[in-house]
């Protein structure tokens, strides 16, 4: 499959900037998932400068701004092809061991509820891959999926006492959980182009589990299943947070921040 991308993302400053500094990683994956075909990065203000491939394969550019005032707009477009590799993902040049991604966040360290919720689960056998897609489906079922109910800090822990969230929380929780029965976890940010011929596209989060003689594998408990070839892998990390496609450093700045974007998913035939 080739998705279309067409993604910008808007930053407005009430006051002067005196200095701006950000990292992007808004390039597609590099692996056997997914081709890039074409690919884009502007920004209508500041310097634009190739950095280097960090050790998760993330390609890293740089945006430097002075003085500004106003919008900033970032975009991010081009073509990527997709295959479908039940839900494994391969060929991703990182040099991090999968051992690190047991380590535990504030937005993923497991409270009382996750650790209530993982007794009632039981590991009956050595079917690793059986036992990750029974805990997809067991967080997909914990929490009902509405937005505006949690933000960028809520945590794995908050949004099960809610009993709701978006994708950015089935994906901490599932985190969580796979992390307490020792099993790396790692939250994925991308794109996933829905079946439902809506106009209306949101960047989208799940989790890679990794599983001993297969390695990391992509499912998504806000949709029940693996991630296919209707998503496109963009950036990783121990947590939303961690893996933002986009981080800033404001030098200086004592004014307010709005964000805002666009993005427009379609398929060529």
């Amino acid at each position: 499959m080739i998705i279309n991308i067409r993604h910008e993302t808007i930053y407005s400053y009430d006051k002067l900037v005196p200095r701006l500094v950000q990292l992007l990683r808004l390039y597609p994956t590099k692996c056997k998932n997914q081709k890039i075909l074409n690919w884009e990065i502007t920004s209508n203000v500041g310097d634009i400068e190739s950095s280097y491939e960090d050790s998760l394969g993330h390609r890293i550019l740089n945006i430097y701004n002075d003085n500004f005032q106003g919008q900033q707009i970032i975009k991010a477009k081009g073509k990527v092809e997709t295959k479908d590799l039940n839900g494994t993902i391969q060929g991703i040049t990182e040099k991090v061991n999968p051992l690190c991604f047991l380590r535990l966040t504030d937005l993923t360290r497991p409270g009382k509820k996750i650790i209530e919720l993982s007794k009632t689960i039981k590991k009956k056998n050595k079917d690793e891959i059986k036992f990750c897609h029974d805990l997809n489906l067991i967080v997909s079922e914990i929490i009902n999926y509405k937005s505006g109910t949690t933000n960028n800090n809520t945590s794995a822990e908050t949004a099960l006492k809610k009993g709701k969230g978006v994708c950015q929380d089935f994906a901490h929780i599932l985190i969580s959980l796979a992390r307490i029965f020792n099993m790396p976890a790692r939250y994925i940010n991308g794109y996933l182009i829905e079946d439902n011929n809506s106009n209306d596209y949101f960047t989208h989060a799940w989790t890679e589990i990794f599983i001993k003689d297969l390695g990391w594998v992509g499912f998504d408990p806000s949709h029940r299943r693996c991630v296919d070839d209707k998503y496109v892998r963009l950036s990783c990390g121990y947590d939303f947070i961690d893996a933002s496609p986009i981080k800033g450093v404001r030098l200086n700045y004592l004014g307010s921040e709005e964000l805002s974007y666009n993005l427009n998913l379609t398929i060529t035939q």
